[in-house]
């Protein structure tokens, strides 16, 4: 079963960066899917979340979660991965920068979502299994859940030019993510590595699970695989985040950050710098947004 959700980052932290428009998704082995859910109940109960409330990376309003302080909310949010990461729970997510590449969001959204279906395609071939795919309703009501399936059919009928149709064996479905636990993750998991890269501490202190449970390649990498920047100007972004030295392309591994030594390249934003300000400069800004459905 796999779980997708959308999210963006309206202005970040590092300079030279756009808005941030993403998708992701959490790839759940068919045992993994009543433990995750009975995981996510005891880790509920034992921080005391009142019943019925949804956990949401952007807290709602008058909620448990609003009202509690930093330090418990990502202690919660940091069990909800380890309980993924424990229960063999795999993760993409795509994140595609505006700044880099200005186009409409209304373009934008198709194309990450067929950069993710090729992922999940990936990750089932390699396995050789089959799964589906279930995303959070859209916010606009009936009219824009309908449009928004009849758009995505292409994807599950057709596949894409580097994903065969195969492997995701049923139309995309919807359901509401206030009751399904695993849409929940798929919230958290997209929204914090879309946090992690704009360089909100939010996602940052999140960063070294998000990369624990995100799919890797067959050397063992993040990079393009589990996570995926787009434009590939970001690429160094996987350096100075989940700390990967190399970027695979086919069976070559190429430098990132300031390890490339004399294979630098010029041109890469974050080649030798990771954007953030320094202490006493001004950010491009701290405002998270995050939208409910894909």
């Amino acid at each position: 079963m796999i779980y997708i959700d959308d999210s963006g980052q309206k202005e970040v932290r590092r300079r030279h960066m756009g808005e941030l428009v993403s998708v992701g998704g959490v790839i759940v082995p068919e045992p993994a899917v009543a433990g995750f859910a009975t995981a996510l109940d005891g880790i509920r109960a034992e921080f005391e979340i009142p019943e019925g409330e949804e956990l949401k990376w952007k807290l709602p309003k008058n909620t448990f979660q609003a009202k509690a302080t930093g330090p418990l909310i990502t202690d919660l949010r940091q069990r909800m991965l380890q309980a993924a990461i424990d229960s063999g729970i795999k993760s993409a997510v795509v994140v595609w920068d505006r700044g880099h590449v200005p186009w409409e969001k209304s373009d934008v959204e198709p194309e990450i979502l067929k950069y993710l279906y090729e992922r999940i395609a990936l990750h089932l071939r390699e396995r050789n299994d089959v799964g589906i795919i279930i995303a959070d309703q859209p916010g606009g009501g009936r009219k824009d859940e309908v449009k928004w399936l009849a758009d995505t059919l292409g994807l599950t009928r057709d596949g894409t030019r580097f994903a065969t149709p195969d492997r995701v064996v049923s139309p995309i479905l919807t359901a509401p993510s206030h009751h399904v636990p695993h849409l929940q993750l798929a919230d958290l998991v997209t929204a914090a590595t879309t946090a992690a890269i704009a360089g909100q501490p939010s996602g940052m202190k999140l960063a070294k699970q998000l990369k624990e449970l995100a799919r890797t390649n067959a050397h063992g990498l993040v990079g393009g695989a589990g996570v995926v920047l787009w434009p590939p100007d970001l690429v160094d972004l996987h350096y100075w985040v989940f700390g990967e030295t190399q970027y695979a392309r086919g069976s070559i591994g190429h430098p990132l950050g300031p390890s490339a030594g004399p294979f630098s390249q010029p041109g890469r934003t974050y080649q030798h710098n990771d954007g953030l300000p320094e202490p006493g400069q001004a950010a491009n800004g701290s405002t998270s947004t995050t939208s409910s459905s894909v």
